[in-house]
């Protein structure tokens, strides 16, 4: 299963390498209650755990009802209908604390308010820029340059400067993998998604991917067996990936 988006895929996953300060883009916020709900959404949605990161998520913006990022993150988790009222909320927002990289999101939102169709790249490149050292950053270009801008080439770019920065950033693989399977190198896409399940095996959609990639490579025993992995870590929509699987196989 693609990870998480549906505005676009931001990201955000497991802290296996480095701290949450090291990891995440800061914020402004002052609630460490506030800000650790808010990493724990953005782990859970990271591995396509919609229900639990929003819960996260709402538990974040009842602690701090003004933090900025989250407000960001509800966003880009809403609905077409209600997202122009959350960002129309969120841009409403006190901008006097704001720090380099919550400005740098705000532009984007300005900008997406003017424009829906507007690109993200210049934004995701002054980002890097200002966070080249950050994880998050490169996690969110990557992201923003796949969903968003539909730019394999510089998602990719992005994603591998991720792994090199953090090489144990689990999600990120699950990206590359999807990534390579457009660019049509099956051969990659399947190195990278065992890379996602050897860090990440408690995770069924781990075991989707990989059987999506299965899927796409006309294996579809292996496809139904991943799929039927993901079901019993309770992925309940594998289910029936896995039944169409087992009824292309000849």
């Amino acid at each position: 299963m693609k990870t998480l988006f549906t505005f676009i895929a931001l990201l955000w996953g497991s802290i296996t390498v480095a701290s949450a300060q090291d990891f995440y883009l800061p914020v402004s916020s002052t609630s460490k209650t506030a800000i650790a709900s808010l990493h724990k959404a953005a782990d859970l949605f990271a591995n396509v755990h919609f229900k639990e990161g929003r819960a996260e998520l709402d538990k974040a913006l009842a602690e701090d009802p003004n933090f900025f990022m989250a407000h960001v993150y509800a966003m880009q988790f809403a609905t077409r209908a209600t997202r122009p009222g959350i960002a129309d909320k969120t841009l409403a927002l006190d901008q006097t604390n704001l720090n380099e990289a919550e400005k740098i999101m705000r532009e984007l939102i300005v900008k997406w308010k003017a424009d829906t169709t507007s690109k993200a790249s210049e934004t995701m490149k002054a980002l890097v820029a200002a966070y080249p050292k950050t994880p998050q950053a490169l996690e969110w270009a990557s992201l923003y340059s796949f969903y968003t801008d539909k730019n394999v080439d510089d998602a990719l770019d992005y994603a591998q400067k991720l792994a090199k920065l953090s090489p144990k950033f689990a999600p990120n693989y699950n990206t590359m993998g999807y990534l390579y399977m457009e660019k049509k190198d099956m051969e990659k896409a399947k190195a990278a998604l065992e890379k996602y399940i050897a860090l990440a095996p408690k995770e069924a959609n781990a075991y989707d991917s990989m059987a999506e990639y299965y899927m796409n490579n006309k294996e579809y025993a292996k496809s139904a067996e991943y799929y039927d992995k993901a079901v019993a870590m309770g992925m309940t929509d594998s289910k029936e990936r896995a039944d169409k699987a087992r009824s292309m196989i000849k």
